[in-house]
C-alpha cells in the first residue's frame, strides 16, 4: 500500500506540473497583449505618455513578459511555491484574499447540500430497489424525472414565487446572503440570519441533486441484489435485512462512493445557476466574472487548484476501494 501511495503521489505531482504548464501556455498564447489586462486602455488614456511607458515597462519586468514563455512559466511556478498567486483584476487584491470568502460560501452551502442529499438518497434508493415496481418506487422515479427535467434557475424562481412572493408570511428572504442590517457577527442571531438566507438556494440544490442520486443508488442496489453471492446468502437462510443491508449494500458501495467522490470534487466549484438566481456569492459567480474580465491570475490559480483536488480525491478513492472490497488489489 505504501509503495502504491508513493507511486500515485509522484504521478500526481508530474500531472500537476503538466496541467499547470498547459494552463499557463493556454492563457499566455491567447490573443491580445497581456499588458492591456493589467493596464486597460481606458486607464492609460488618462495618463501621460511617459507614465504609460513607465507603467508598461514595470508590468513587463515584473511578469517577465520579455522572456520566453517557458522562462515565464518558471517564474510563475516559483511564485506559486512561495504562496504568491498574483493579483485579481476585479478587486485588485491578492488572489488568495479574493477567493477566500467565495470559497467559504461555496463550501458551506455545498457541504450542507451533500450531507442532506446522501442522508436522503441512500435510504430512499435502497428502499426503492427493495420495493422495485411498487408504488413507492414508481412515485420516487416520477419525482426524479421531474427534478431532472427542471433547470436549476427555473426551480429557484419557482421557490421564490411560492415561498416568498405569494405567502403572507416573511420567513425566507428572496435573495442575498445576509440582511441589510445583519446582527453582530459570530452571535447566534447572525448564524440564524445566514441560515435563513441559505434556505432557498440550499433547497433548490438539494432537490436538483436528489433526482439523479436516487436513480443512481437504486440502480446500484438492484445490480447488487441480482448478484450470485446474494442468491447464495439467501439460500443459506440469512435474514433479508442481513442480506440487503450487509451483503448487498456493501457490494453497491463502490459505485455509491464513486459518485460521492464526484460530489466532493465539485464542492469548490459552486452552482452557477443557483448562485446567480439567489445572489449567493460563491465560486461559480467568481469564475464567470474572472472569465468575463480576463482575470488570468484567478483563472489559472483556480484551474490548478481544481486539478489538485481532483487528483487527491481519486487517490483517496482508490484506497477506499481496497478497504471496501478485499478482491481489489493495489497492484
Amino acid at each position: 500500500m505504501v509503495k502504491f501511495v508513493i507511486k500515485r503521489v509522484l504521478y500526481i505531482i508530474l500531472v500537476l506540473f503538466l496541467v499547470s504548464f498547459f494552463v499557463f501556455m493556454l492563457f499566455r498564447t491567447m490573443p491580445g497583449d497581456p499588458v492591456d489586462i493589467f493596464l486597460p486602455p481606458e486607464v492609460a488614456a488618462g495618463m501621460e505618455p511617459h507614465e504609460v511607458a513607465i507603467m508598461r515597462e514595470t508590468i513587463i519586468r515584473d511578469m517577465a513578459l520579455d522572456q520566453p514563455h517557458f522562462i515565464q512559466y518558471l517564474f510563475w511556478l516559483a511564485a506559486m511555491f512561495r504562496g504568491e498567486f498574483g493579483t485579481s483584476m476585479e478587486t485588485r487584491l491578492p488572489v488568495i484574499d479574493h477567493v477566500r470568502s467565495p470559497i467559504t460560501n461555496t463550501l458551506v452551502i455545498n457541504i450542507f447540500n451533500m450531507v442532506i442529499i446522501f442522508a436522503i438518497t441512500i435510504p430512499v434508493g435502497v428502499y426503492c430497489a427493495i420495493k422495485r415496481g411498487k408504488a413507492f418506487d414508481n412515485i420516487s422515479l416520477v419525482v426524479s424525472m421531474i427534478g431532472l427535467s427542471i433547470p436549476g434557475f427555473l426551480f429557484g424562481l419557482i421557490l421564490i414565487v411560492f415561498l416568498v412572493v405569494i405567502p403572507p408570511w416573511d420567513i425566507f428572504p428572496m435573495f442575498g446572503m445576509a440582511s441589510l442590517m445583519p446582527p453582530p457577527e459570530g452571535t447566534m442571531a447572525w448564524y440564524l440570519d445566514r441560515l435563513r438566507h441559505m434556505a432557498l438556494p440550499l433547497l433548490a440544490m438539494v432537490f436538483m441533486g436528489l433526482a439523479g442520486m436516487i436513480r443512481f443508488i437504486r440502480s446500484a442496489m438492484i445490480d447488487a441484489l441480482n448478484m450470485d453471492c446474494i442468491r447464495t446468502a439467501r439460500a443459506k437462510g440469512l435474514g433479508e435485512k442481513t442480506v440487503v443491508y450487509v451483503h448487498a449494500f456493501r457490494n453497491a458501495l463502490i459505485p455509491i462512493i464513486t459518485i460521492m467522490a464526484g460530489f466532493f470534487i465539485t464542492l469548490f466549484s459552486g452552482a452557477l445557476a443557483i448562485e446567480i438566481t439567489f445572489q449567493w456569492q460563491g465560486m461559480g459567480v467568481i469564475m464567470i466574472n474572472a472569465l468575463n474580465l480576463r482575470d488570468i491570475a484567478v483563472q489559472m490559480t483556480m484551474l490548478v487548484f481544481y486539478a489538485m483536488i481532483a487528483f487527491v480525491v481519486i487517490l483517496i478513492l482508490d484506497i477506499v476501494y481496497v478497504l471496501i472490497d478485499p478482491r481489489i488489489r493495489f497492484d
